[in-house]
């Protein structure tokens, strides 16, 4: 490599990112992940392991890591656990770890290693959950898929040897496959026990290829596997479920530890042959080539499309970012060309970090919108505190939902706890009150500060068993219909090891109310958000069915003459019984608003509920459509698991037509706990914002990468935004006016016809003035003429369009939220 390419190299690393220069071997738009990094020891330089980086051994084996710091495995996985995410791995005792140091040499020294397949020797040892070292690594694996990682583990790796990590320069891989188009009659592994497929009729365990001739546009399948692209021969595209099978080629689709051997191996520009039923992956330097042209592609087609669209972007950056990662892709060839695979790969992988910054330049950045963010407290000083707020700060959210009642414990001192005979603060916090911490410090920044509130689920085995206010008062314990008669308490085996209040037991809820009323009326919150504001999942009924304690059951047959434990889905009362558990979790939001208004009516309520409100009826008796309807709560977080862009803004457009204009909406999505890539992430907020989102809010802060905090701040967050709920004029006008300002500046002539131009922006005006006036009504009628004014013709751009019809809906909303307060 010569020293013009090294020159390069280093520039493109310092405008991407180390952390955003992922590997192009892992290239799985949903899963692959961007570690923290880690301290060399000899250069005390930040190195970092990255997913799709390869272990090898002293005896030359090798075996390739899936991700970095994943809040949890996947089944077959290797994975590699970072300082950055926390105390220990927190995995189970079912897989195998190894505890890693780094030499002088950039290599990593084997502290330790013990599986579950073997006897480890020494008692301190274990398979699962162990510390991780703050100048090293935990090498992870899971139980499940073929082979078993663990006995790769096992077999290859002992304490005292010598491993390296590094990008992978060539490898090939086989694994078997299980069904061909699968259907009913084909796939036996694929159908329940009605008959029917689960969906894609693709079975547990199985790798499954689509191919045309199936008759399908999609696979069909959910989001509990991987799906891998191919055409030609080659991996154009991977990430989440239901994927287009495309004409010219086929969709390989992986369950369980299948779904990670994909992940792992078929990787974007990998090269895929079958031979019967051998599945085969080859990855060398042309896949890491590959993967760098197709980052720069789309940002070149992204950098394209925005502009043709007049989207307010960082322009200038991204092209230099893009032009950047064109030089380096050229020199990444060279490299391979004359036969140096090692730096070809080095700087393909620079080349795919400088695109994918270009990629999150052209996202759009509103100015007017709620970006919350879930944040779990684990620092326990001021300092650490501090450090917090400046990342998330950086990071552009203007919200923080602090989880402040968690597992029965308050991380502050309550006073409410204490008169209760409850532990008054998290042991571990003792000596300090971190909520005046965090709220100061999020004001100081300008972040509102909303305290998370685990509303009934007060306990769980894996962390502080029943939990301390179960520990005092049992009889308040939520009962599921399987433990009924049976001594002590016992967790729902629906949402395994969790323990829950009962939501209709009267001194259960006067405590809690008792801790809201105490932190309305103490702390200068800017909210207060209910979450596990619900039954336990009650299904299946005749086990997991909720709550059959002595005092709902008593209180039921006292209202209704019969006693719910006697009734099944086919008695005529079931309904009742249903009923009254679903008023009863009403009715509680319903008190906490009155508490609020009377409290702090200037903060706002919120509240985390399922998007489907027909799944969180049937299973947790949450009506939130009831709450919206009877004005209980200001903002409500919609939670969308789903990995891709279409089924986050599916949950979105189905939240919205539900609640209508009256609510604000800032649907949460999942990508930094399920690991997804930076772009996913931007997509997934794109998505929810096309789709009627007031914002988005990201869960969680805890597993937020590096690359993904980037993302947002080059991206979706580049611009300070403000947040709707808290001051709806404001936003409103925030946003009436960028949007008026983009007209002249770069619209006119190009994305909309001028006169079309002066028309749109004299209501603009005209709605300013009014808002400025206090003529809420002639403010929302100007914004109606505005949007009446956009052309539905090809006199004007369709994409700048869209925005401006989803952006004056949303202004409007928002200025008639005014009028009603």
């Amino acid at each position: 490599m010569n020293a013009l390419t090294r020159a390069r190299r280093r520039t493109a690393l310092a405008a991407a990112g180390v952390a955003l220069a992922l590997s192009a071997l892992s290239a799985s738009p949903a899963l692959g992940l961007t570690p923290a990094p880690v301290v060399d020891a000899h250069t005390a330089a930040l190195v970092a392991p990255a997913a799709g980086d390869e272990v090898t051994t002293v005896g030359g084996e090798r075996i390739a890591i899936a991700a970095v710091d994943p809040p949890s495995r996947l089944a077959g996985m290797v994975a590699v656990y970072t300082p950055a995410f926390g105390a220990t791995t927190k995995t189970n005792g079912f897989g195998g770890e190894a505890v890693l140091r780094p030499t002088a040499d950039g290599a990593w020294t084997v502290q330790s290693v013990c599986t579950i397949l073997a006897p480890c020797g020494d008692p301190a040892l274990r398979p699962g959950d162990n510390a991780i070292p703050a100048d090293g690594i935990v090498l992870s694996v899971s139980p499940g898929g073929t082979p078993d990682v663990r006995a790769w583990l096992r077999d290859n790796i002992r304490a005292g040897d010598t491993v390296r990590i590094g990008p992978v320069i060539s490898r090939e891989e086989r694994t078997t496959l299980d069904a061909v188009d699968p259907t009913a009659q084909s796939n036996p592994p694929g159908v329940d026990g009605t008959g029917a497929c689960f969906p894609g009729c693709r079975g547990a365990e199985q790798m499954v290829q689509y191919t045309p001739a199936s008759g399908r546009e999609t696979t069909g399948t959910n989001d509990f596997g991987y799906e891998v692209t191919v055409q030609n021969g080659v991996v154009t595209g991977a990430g989440g479920n239901d994927r287009d099978i495309p004409a010219d080629g086929y969709v390989l689709s992986g369950h369980g530890g299948r779904g990670t051997w994909l992940q792992t191996n078929a990787v974007v520009g990998a090269a895929i042959s079958i031979e019967d039923d051998v599945l085969i992956a080859t990855v060398d330097e042309r896949t890491a080539i590959f993967g760098a042209e197709r980052a720069l592609d789309d940002a070149t087609a992204r950098i394209e499309a925005a502009t043709a669209s007049c989207l307010v972007f960082a322009s200038d950056a991204a092209r230099a970012a893009a032009t950047e990662s064109a030089t380096l892709l050229d020199d990444a060839r060279a490299a391979s060309g004359s036969g140096d695979a090692a730096g070809a790969v080095d700087l393909a992988l620079a080349a795919r970090g400088a695109a994918e910054l270009a990629a999150h330049r052209t996202a759009e950045s509103r100015v007017a919108e709620g970006r919350a963010t879930w944040v779990r407290p684990e620092e326990t000083t001021p300092e650490a505190i501090e450090a917090s707020l400046d990342r998330i700060d950086e990071a552009g959210f203007n919200m923080v939902f602090l989880e402040t009642i968690y597992q029965g414990y308050t991380i502050y001192p309550s006073d409410a706890a204490a008169a209760a005979g409850i532990a008054p603060q998290r042991p571990e916090m003792v000596g300090f009150d971190p909520l005046q911490v965090w709220i100061e410090g999020a004001h100081e920044r300008g972040i509102e500060l909303h305290p998370w509130i685990h509303t009934f689920f007060v306990g769980a085995d894996q962390t502080v068993g029943t939990g301390p206010i179960l520990s005092q008062h049992p009889e308040w314990a939520a009962i599921q219909r399987q433990d009924v008669g049976k001594p002590g308490l016992h967790p729902s085996i629906a949402e395994p090891g969790y323990y829950f209040l009962d939501a209709a037991h009267p001194d259960a809820r006067a405590y809690v109310q008792s801790l809201l009323s105490e932190l309305m009326s103490t702390y200068d919150i800017d909210g207060i958000h209910l979450d596990y504001i619900r039954y336990p999942v009650s299904q299946p009924w005749e086990t997991a069915g909720y709550s059959y304690s002595d005092y709902s059951r008593q209180a039921f047959a006292a209202e209704h003459g019969v006693d719910p434990y006697s009734l099944t889905p086919d008695s005529p009362l079931w309904q009742t019984w249903t009923d009254w558990r679903i008023a009863n979790v009403t009715s509680f939001v319903g008190e906490v608003r009155e508490l609020q208004q009377e409290s702090a009516p200037e903060i706002a309520l919120s509240a985390a509920v399922f998007a489907d409100p027909v799944d969180g009826l049937d299973k947790k008796f949450q009506n939130w459509g009831d709450w919206v309807d009877r004005g209980f709560v200001d903002v409500l977080t919609g939670m969308s698991f789903g990995t891709s862009g279409t089924s986050v803004a599916r949950d979105t457009q189905a939240m919205r037509e539900r609640v209508g204009d009256e609510e604000y909406l800032y649907t949460a999505t999942y990508g930094p706990f399920r690991g997804s890539t930076p772009g996913t992430v931007l997509e997934q907020i794109r998505a929810v914002n096309a789709a009627g989102s007031d914002g988005t809010g990201l869960f969680a802060y805890n597993q937020l990468s590096d690359a993904q905090a980037r993302a947002l701040s080059e991206g979706a967050h580049r611009v300070e935004a403000v947040a709707p709920h808290a001051d709806p004029i404001g936003a409103a006008s925030t946003g009436i006016s960028h949007l008026r300002d983009g007209l002249p500046a770069g619209v006119t002539g190009h994305c909309v016809a001028v006169k079309d131009a002066d028309r749109i922006e004299h209501r603009l005006d005209k709605a300013l003035d009014a808002l400025s006036d206090g003529k809420l009504d002639k403010a929302a009628r100007e914004l109606d003429k505005a949007s009446s004014l956009l052309p539905a013709d090809d006199t004007a751009s369709a994409a700048w369009v869209e925005r401006a019809q989803r952006d004056l809906a949303m202004y409007g909303r928002w200025v008639e939220d005014a009028v009603r307060r």
